[in-house]
């Protein structure tokens, strides 16, 4: 494994009915609070009527903001924030899903930041100008979608209303969550499509680090957890299709999510995610579910590297996960997605083929580095872009 320094400063509160232990967690971080969640919440408002009350018990004031969307915007953080200075709030709390969770971190850190928010996004990796922040309000994460694992790591994703480019702000020292609410009983009355973009969105995280291990270094502890994990969400959904009330099943689906994304199976690896850069271009573009964008992704990646001579990491995984080879791998892995209900070509976003030059400018614009290649084990230049976007028409 490569060199690595391991930090995650989250507590964890899972189990079935933990969101009961709102309140007194809440009131540890402060006393005025900022519920983030969606636009359209009436689908858990009992759980909201449960968050109230228990912020209420521990003399914890709240102060709603129902304004996010999937794919979140830079001016619902900005309302966000105005709510903050406002109401002079001390703490946040974030109520859905990775869009939510990661918008509620956004406005913890724009309301100490003193400067617009959009300065702190990473909107581009080759001329770098964005300013991190160096704190935040503290917050609480009840996420109610498994998926992008944003209650334990310190990473947000945004879009700019203005150009459509989504892109993101990583900072350990100030965007670690001080707690994570897991309680499977959020998620039972999720769609089953959610379900399963979400678990794909937890496959794509592991598959990254996977595929882009450093050939170089001996990764076996790392690999195995990685498989285990990917074996693990697949069978966790397959139990949740079958049975949608399966909340030992959902709960692991909330922890596979968690473990995905919290640093474990990426220390001593590389971590960067260039198939998300790729997914991220089509759901600013196309406002397309971002599990699906990763489901789209992650069959066209395998495919292009099919016969490549660095493709070992690639044969490895469709050996130890799929039995197969690496064309017939990326056949099963959509086939899987398919009979779940999940869009596997991005002409069912609306995508045609002559967008691809442009989607491909997207990509080099927000996420190629200097050196004029997206950053991966191994890199990949403009052509490599535009050849996996149309093998995922």
């Amino acid at each position: 494994m490569e060199k690595f320094n391991y930090y995650n400063p989250v507590k964890v509160v899972f189990g079935e009915d933990s969101i009961k232990e709102i309140g007194k967690n809440v009131a540890l971080y402060g006393k005025r609070a900022l519920l983030v969640s969606y636009q359209n919440v009436s689908f858990f408002q009992q759980t909201i009527d449960t968050i109230h009350q228990e912020l209420k018990e521990n003399k914890v004031e709240c102060v709603d903001c129902f304004i996010i969307t999937a794919n979140p915007l830079m001016s619902q953080a900005r309302k966000g924030v105005e709510l903050c200075l406002e109401h002079n709030l001390d703490v946040i709390i974030g109520l859905g899903g990775g869009s939510v969770m990661d918008c509620a971190k956004i406005i913890a850190a724009g309301a100490l930041y003193g400067e617009d928010i959009s300065k702190m996004i990473m909107f581009s990796h080759s001329d770098v100008q964005s300013v991190p922040p160096t704190k935040a309000l503290p917050t609480v994460m009840i996420p109610t979608i498994p998926a992008t694992g944003s209650e334990m790591n310190p990473t947000a994703v945004i879009t700019d209303d203005e150009t459509k480019q989504k892109s993101y702000v990583w900072e350990p020292s100030c965007l670690y969550p001080k707690v994570a609410i897991l309680d499977p009983n959020l998620t039972l009355s999720l769609p089953p499509y959610q379900t399963a973009c979400g678990a794909f969105d937890i496959i794509a995280h592991v598959v990254e680090a996977y595929l882009n291990g450093n050939q170089e270094y001996d990764l076996e502890v790392l690999d195995r957890m990685q498989e285990g994990v990917i074996r693990a969400t697949f069978n966790s959904l397959e139990k949740v299709w079958e049975n949608p009330k399966d909340t030992q099943a959902r709960g692991n689906l909330m922890w596979e999510a968690s473990i995905g994304l919290n640093g474990w199976l990426t220390s001593g690896t590389f971590g960067f995610t260039p198939m998300h850069q790729m997914g991220h271009v089509l759901s600013a573009q196309y406002n397309a579910t971002h599990g699906a964008t990763l489901a789209c992704m992650m069959p066209a990646w395998m495919r292009h590297f099919a016969n490549r001579k660095d493709n070992q990491r690639y044969q490895m995984f469709a050996e130890r996960i799929f039995n197969c080879s690496i064309l017939e791998a990326a056949d099963k892995f959509e086939k899987i997605m398919r009979e779940h209900g999940v869009q596997t070509r991005i002409s069912e976003f609306g995508v045609k083929e002559e967008d691809i030059e442009f989607l491909a400018d997207q990509v080099v614009a927000v996420s190629f580095g200097p050196d004029g290649k997206l950053n991966g084990n191994p890199k990949t230049t403009r052509e490599d872009i535009v050849a996996i976007y149309k093998l995922s028409l």
